[in-house]
C-alpha cells in the first residue's frame, strides 16, 4: 500500500509546528562585575515564574518561562550585582494538565560608592 504524497507533506507538517511550539528561549547569565562590590551588604533575591501544559498537548507560556524569572530577578536586584545564582525547575500535575515552574534564588551585592 502506497501513501500519498499529500499525506506525508501533512505529517511533516504537524512535527515542524510540534517541533518549532517546542523550543524555548536560553538564558544568558552574566558573571563578572563592572566595578567593585561591598560584599558584606548582600542580600538573597527570588524570581519566579510558570507556565501550563494543557492536555499534555498545548504549551500555554511554558517555553519562556526561564527567561521570564531571569528577568524578574533582574528587577528585584535593580541596580545591585547578583551572583551564586541557583535555579529550581518544579512541577504540580493538575486535572487538565501539568504547571512547570522554574525558580531562581540568588545573591545581590551592591556597587560601591566613591567615597
Amino acid at each position: 500500500m502506497k501513501i500519498p504524497k499529500m499525506i506525508i507533506l501533512f505529517i511533516m507538517f504537524v512535527f515542524l509546528v510540534i517541533n518549532i511550539g517546542c523550543s524555548g528561549v536560553p538564558v544568558r547569565i552574566v558573571s563578572s562585575p563592572q566595578r567593585s562590590i561591598d560584599t558584606t551588604k548582600g542580600r538573597v533575591i527570588y524570581a519566579r515564574s510558570c507556565g501550563f501544559q494543557l492536555l499534555l498537548l498545548i504549551p500555554i507560556m511554558v517555553n519562556g518561562r526561564q527567561a521570564r524569572a531571569y528577568q524578574a530577578l533582574l528587577m528585584t536586584a535593580g541596580s545591585d550585582y547578583i551572583t551564586d545564582v541557583k535555579m529550581k525547575e518544579s512541577w504540580i500535575y493538575g486535572f487538565v494538565g501539568t504547571a512547570y515552574c522554574s525558580e531562581f534564588q540568588a545573591t545581590a551585592y551592591p556597587y560601591m560608592t566613591a567615597k
